[in-house]
């Protein structure tokens, strides 16, 4: 990285050539040397308009940031702030370059501001939860962690983080087999899962993300098992809903329709989730809201 660094800082010392329309689109859309290269051309050229040039210094930062040149990367993004200064991209590149050098209380001050200017940015809250971590603050990383997650669900690394400092982290393993499922690694949301039973056999969030996992590769008994011992530990809504759906698409119409009232009498007021899936089955169900008669429960009525 060293050399690659000093080649490339040596190639962004030769004389200035015009930027291209493809140096521009280099620019946005490319990290590391190859964006570097191109911004420089796009920085040095004096007739690129001043809306490239603010760009151009932020992705020049980032790239530099990437590749190691720390302290152009510095002055890249403080140039990226002093143009933009009510722009959140500049604190967070200037973020991250003061995290690299492991000046964390000042990164944190450069993301705090980028998400005072720009609550919706995923990679902000992400580095954020990673200076957190290196803090060994962890239920603030946690937060973080669970704010990217909430606007991109990408970031498993930052879960990775979090079981690296807690090992027997039981929110990290669970909620990074979540984020695995939702890219379709079901493999690797199992082995999550399964990393809790081994000091917490009796966890029904990870019982239940697991029987999710299966249920997602079409393991229908192995889900049906993992959400009945979940809800033996826990006897919750979503799960008598998930494990009537498995029950559903395995075939057994009785046996779904049994969890899905269940469900129903466990929060009668909040189940439009359940209801739907009834009516898949050609059920009919009282409204959310209807009266039920004194003496009886919900699923007194439903039957």
């Amino acid at each position: 990285m060293r050399i690659a660094a000093f080649v490339l800082a040596s190639l962004i010392a030769a004389p200035a050539w015009a930027a291209t329309p493809q140096d521009l689109s280099d620019c946005n859309s490319k990290y590391g040397q190859e964006a570097a290269l191109a911004c420089t051309r796009v920085i040095d050229d004096k007739s690129s308009p001043s809306g490239a040039l603010d760009q151009a210094f932020f992705n020049r930062a980032l790239s530099y940031e990437i590749i190691g040149l720390i302290p152009e990367a510095m002055s890249d993004a403080n140039e990226s702030i002093r143009r933009q200064p009510n722009d959140a991209t500049g604190y967070t590149v200037r973020g991250k370059v003061y995290q690299d050098q492991q000046e964390f209380e000042r990164s944190l001050a450069d993301f705090n501001q980028a998400i005072r200017l720009n609550d919706r940015s995923s990679l902000t809250y992400a580095w954020r939860g990673l200076s957190y971590f290196y803090m060994r603050d962890s239920a603030r990383a946690i937060e973080d962690f669970d704010a990217a997650l909430r606007i991109d669900p990408k970031y498993k690394e930052a879960y990775s983080k979090l079981i690296e400092l807690e090992p027997n982290s039981v929110r990290g393993y669970v909620r990074r087999a979540v984020v695995f499922i939702r890219l379709g690694d079901t493999a690797h949301a199992i082995e999550d899962a399964s990393a809790v039973m081994r000091f917490e056999p009796s966890n029904a969030a990870a019982l239940g993300v697991r029987a999710d996992a299966y249920a997602a590769k079409g393991d229908y008994e192995r889900a049906i098992d993992d959400y009945s011992a979940a809800i033996h530990f826990a006897p919750e809504y979503v799960l008598y809903v998930q494990r009537g759906i498995a029950y559903r698409l395995k075939g057994d119409r009785d046996r779904a329709i049994d969890d899905l009232y269940k469900a129903i009498n466990v929060r009668p007021l909040a189940s439009d989730d359940a209801r739907a899936e009834l009516k898949k089955l050609g059920v009919e169900v009282p409204a959310n809201r209807e009266a039920v008669p004194p003496g009886k429960t919900l699923l007194d009525v439903l039957k």
